[in-house]
């Protein structure tokens, strides 16, 4: 300790402060001053304070808790306390705890220099046994100084330099073994060591790795003849990282100073230990920092596989996110759930010739699932490309690897990924790709999932319609005809595509509701009685009934209830008139009206497509809205009807 220590004053008035900094600067100590516990951890962060004095009472915290967090930094520390009368019994508590003393405020400056003094000379005594420069230096490396707070390169110079100043060394080396643990490297190069030369220096760091421990060595005095000419002392000891070694210390004296004592070796041996403790604290702040950013590397990749349930853009997004990670050429998806359709997918570099993609592919795959199983799977395949890396050869075999998907959810198949840019070029370069690949598998076979429920629901509409036109012999197609005539009008005028999809399902089952209607009125060749029109006219409310259940069917019910109204009030069930009419109901009115003059009946021959246009044209305001009737002659007029049912109604799920 010096004979003017350094003095940390804590109170959250200046004036206290000023004043006790003004008394003390006057005896020659050195005064610190802060307001808050906040500035105080401030300054314990880059300090060592043999006495603190601290008011009880801070705006952030209280002098029991400042004491704590002071005594845990350095146990060694003085802590007295200013309190006011009121707050005696808590500063009685506080020296319970390991105060070392109290002073009441008001205070003159006498007893503050007496305090202050009184604990100066005692912590004379109490350190008399343990003034050594060496010990010091090495509770400022362990306490004051953490090698996480600072880069690696300054911490080892720092840590370096005291080491040497602690043992008085002419040279001190630091060598590291390097990330293959195969060889020693000189990370730290502190004062001359220009009694020995480099040979002599790795040699002896090379000795101490070797031995697993220690070295003291004086080679004048022990004959070494491997070191013959050195006059020099040298100690040295390993730094040790758990049951392995990171790396060694060694210091050395000119023969012109004292040797090298079995003390200062087990003193050593405390800073190496220490820097082991640092070195390794540092690589896991330094490995958890990088599994930090790898993992939220991993989150951002994987946050877009959800944006769609749409296969194509689930595994494009999939195949996007595995690239950011592994630098593949080709990567091919052939999944598929236990019991539905395959789904098989290639994303492939532009640069590559797509024949020779798909060769690749063939002669890899056929030697890993057989030949048949891949001409399946290569015979119905989506595809796409992006542009990476410019390959110069394609004469190299490109390395491929299998991933067994099923390993990482509940859908079946393989990713197959390839690359022509030479062996490990697939390697993973993150630790995370196995929590990639399960977000991967959940969000395909989500979407797959979609995909077959999608595609379930559309058979069963369809199989719904075809009931409904299987009970009229004659009029058979007249659902499908009805579902290609209103997409038509809808792209005519603009259907968004969600709302597309719900007119598409509208039309498919606007009659519905004929389920519920004898057969004998349906195929009767004369004229209906009037009763039996009633019965015929029931058939859009009996539509609404069957199909209210569903879930899925419930933005088809206001078309399906609405596609027989007049835009003049005149039709049925509910007689509303213009725009109160729900526009898919009001669209269906005119694609049904149309395939039902143009349709050959039981009753009568089709009077044919001209008659049928010139009923819309006459009858627009009164029984069809006059822009949508329109709108559909110039969709006749621009494609005939036949190619509009070849366009819209061969395959219905294609409209989807």
């Amino acid at each position: 300790m010096s004979d003017f220590p350094h003095i940390l004053v804590v109170d959250d008035d200046p004036v206290v402060c000023g004043v006790v900094a003004e008394t003390l600067g006057h005896l020659g100590y050195g005064v610190d001053a802060a307001h808050s516990g906040k500035e105080v951890s401030q300054f314990l962060s880059s300090k060592t304070y043999p006495i603190v004095l601290c008011d009880i009472l801070l705006p952030d915290t209280n002098g029991l808790e400042l004491m704590s967090e002071i005594r845990e930094l350095n146990p060694d520390t003085f802590v007295i306390l200013f309190t006011g009368h009121a707050s005696v019994d808590l500063a009685k508590e506080a020296i319970r705890q390991g105060a070392y003393d109290f002073i009441t405020k008001p205070f003159t400056n006498e007893e503050i220099v007496e305090a202050v003094q009184r604990a100066e000379h005692e912590q004379r005594v109490h350190f008399s046994t343990i003034t050594s420069a060496e010990l010091r230096i090495l509770h400022e490396l362990t306490v004051s100084r953490k090698m996480t707070n600072f880069s690696k390169k300054a911490s080892l110079s720092f840590f370096g330099k005291r080491t040497a100043e602690s043992f008085s060394a002419d040279s001190l080396r630091i060598y590291l073994l390097n990330k293959t643990e195969t060889m020693l490297e000189k990370t730290v190069d502190i004062g001359h060591g220009s009694f020995a030369d480099e040979v002599t220096w790795y040699f002896l760091s090379s000795r101490t790795l070797q031995s697993g421990g220690e070295i003291l060595l004086d080679p004048s005095s022990v004959g070494n003849t491997d070191m013959a000419g050195i006059r020099a002392s040298f100690m040295g000891t390993i730094i040790p990282a758990g049951e392995k070694s990171l790396g060694v210390i060694l210091a050395g004296r000119s023969q012109r100073r004292d040797r090298f004592k079995t003390r200062d070796l087990k003193l050593l041996a405390l800073y190496a230990a220490e820097l082991g403790n640092q070195l390794q604290n540092l690589k896991m702040t330094d490995d958890l920092l990088v599994n930090n950013k790898e993992l939220e590397k991993v989150n951002l990749v994987t946050s877009r596989f959800s944006v769609s349930l749409d296969i194509p853009a689930v595994i494009s997004s999939v195949a996007d996110g595995l690239r950011t990670f592994i630098p593949f050429d080709v990567a091919g998806f052939f999944v598929s759930l236990e019991s539905g359709t395959p789904y098989n997918f290639v994303l492939m570099n532009e640069a590559i010739p797509r024949e020779k993609v798909f060769a690749s592919l063939k002669r890899q795959m056929s030697g890993k699932i057989g030949k048949t199983l891949t001409s399946e799977l290569l015979a119905d395949v989506h595809s796409n490309f992006f542009i990476g890396e410019n390959i110069r050869s394609f004469e190299n075999t490109p390395e491929f690897t299998f991933t067994d998907l099923s390993d990482f959810g509940k859908i079946h198949g393989w990713l197959v990924m390839g690359s022509w840019a030479g062996r490990s070029h697939l390697s993973p370069s993150s630790r995370f790709i196995p929590i990639l690949l399960r977000h991967a598998a959940s969000a395909i076979c989500n979407s797959l999932q979609y995909r077959e429920n999608h595609r379930n629901y559309l058979e069963t509409i369809t199989a719904m319609a075809q009931a409904v036109d299987a009970k009229d012999k004659y009029t058979s197609d007249h659902s499908r005809n009805v579902t290609a005539y209103t997409l038509a009008l809808a792209d005519k005028i603009g259907i968004t595509h969600q709302a597309r999809k719900d007119l598409w399902n509208a039309a498919l089952l606007h009659d519905i509701g004929k389920i519920g209607v004898p057969e004998a009125i349906l195929n009767k060749a004369g004229k209906l009685t009037e009763e039996e029109y009633e019965i015929i006219k029931t058939h859009p409310a009996k539509g609404c009934s069957i199909l209210k259940p569903i879930k899925a069917f419930k933005n088809l019910l206001p078309a399906i209830r609405s596609h027989h109204e007049r835009y003049d009030g005149n039709g049925y069930p509910d007689k509303l008139s213009g725009t109160d009419i729900p526009l898919f109901a009001r669209i269906l009115t005119v694609a049904d009206s149309f395939d039902a003059m143009t349709s050959n009946r039981v009753y009568r021959k089709s009077p044919g497509v001209e008659f049928a246009l010139k009923q819309l044209k006459e009858n627009s305001g009164t029984q069809f809205d006059r822009e949508l009737a329109l709108a559909f002659i110039e969709v006749i007029k621009a494609r005939s009807y036949t190619e509009i049912l070849l366009a819209y109604g061969s395959v219905l799920f294609e409209n989807q």
